[in-house]
């Protein structure tokens, strides 16, 4: 089943669901809509993570498994970084990020490990 509602921003959305659900379950669509929010994050994040893995050609497991790991460790940082400064400034977490990941592998490319 398809709906068109508005928000309290009056932005149109559309979605499809087999959910049943009467005109007046504006909670139960504003429900589902905040799901397919988060959904959608975590969806995107799957995208980034397959993007920018490193690659090899090595058919060693261990190094394979060694560059997985090292990329979400890396992402998980970024993730952790970024909800810090939300809190430190804001005190609160939004959505979207304050800090971009071409940024934050800048930050960590230039940082001087030797003091």
């Amino acid at each position: 089943m398809e709906e068109e509602v508005e928000n309290g921003k009056k932005e149109k959305r559309v979605f499809a669901t087999n959910e049943n659900y009467g005109p007046n379950d504006v909670d139960l669509l504003e429900t589902l809509f905040d799901q397919y929010d988060k959904r959608w994050g975590i969806e995107s994040s799957y995208r980034v993570k397959k993007q920018y893995l490193p690659k090899t050609t090595s058919k060693n497991y261990m190094i394979r498994l060694f560059y997985f790991m090292f990329a979400v460790l890396l992402y998980n940082l970024w993730i952790l970084a970024d909800i810090l400064i939300w809190l430190a400034l804001f005190g609160v977490v939004k959505e979207d990020h304050l800090i971009a990941s071409k940024y934050f592998g800048t930050v960590l490319y230039i940082i001087d490990p030797g003091g």
